[in-house]
């Protein structure tokens, strides 16, 4: 007799984390979104430059600010509730990290920041949108073809009341955070 399938389980945070920790997924590169595991999109050569430009340029703007945040770059934020993407570029403010040996805590991100080349509909849509109701303070998409950054913050309602667009050759300054102001090139 066969048996009903059940509708779909979405994994939880700790199931991803623990299928994470026993090597599940090998070299490949996946996120939890919604509950379902997404394998991520290859890198570009494009894409690599510009995550590498602007976590130089966001890791010097913050020393020149005096701040004693740090820069990552694809390190695992853990929201809960079935949302644990790995953004391109993380600004944490390490003092407010739960577990230093943990994924990033939702508390102690400053900026979370997207390298688009093939992802722009996703980071400016679904993506954006979750990091909205997850209340991230703000949120940045680089889209590395058309060049311009779009700048996200103050979440509310599942999306941000703060936005605005820069070129990415023109400085990039925090919303949130006046005295970071990034040049990239």
């Amino acid at each position: 007799m066969n048996a009903l399938a059940k509708p779909f389980q979405p994994f939880t945070s700790a199931e991803f984390h623990k299928m994470a920790r026993r090597g599940a997924f090998g070299d490949l590169r996946v996120e939890l979104r919604r509950g379902m595991i997404v394998k991520m999109s290859p890198k570009h050569v494009p894409h690599a430059r510009a995550q590498m430009d602007i976590a130089w340029a966001l890791k010097s703007a913050v020393a020149a600010a005096g701040l004693k945040w740090e820069v990552l770059v694809e390190a695992s934020v853990s929201f809960g509730e079935g949302f644990d993407p790995v953004p391109d570029i993380v600004v944490i403010d390490p003092a407010m990290q739960r577990d230093p040996q943990g994924t990033v805590s939702p508390d102690a991100v400053k900026l979370i920041v997207e390298v688009a080349d093939s992802s722009l509909d996703d980071d400016l849509g679904e993506k954006r949108g979750d990091y909205a109701h997850f209340g991230l303070v703000e949120y940045w998409v680089a889209d590395v073809n058309a060049r311009i950054v779009h700048l996200h913050a103050d979440p509310r309602n599942g999306s941000f009341a703060r936005l605005a667009t820069a070129s990415l050759a023109d400085p990039l300054t925090m919303l949130t955070q006046p005295s970071i102001v990034a040049q990239i090139g």
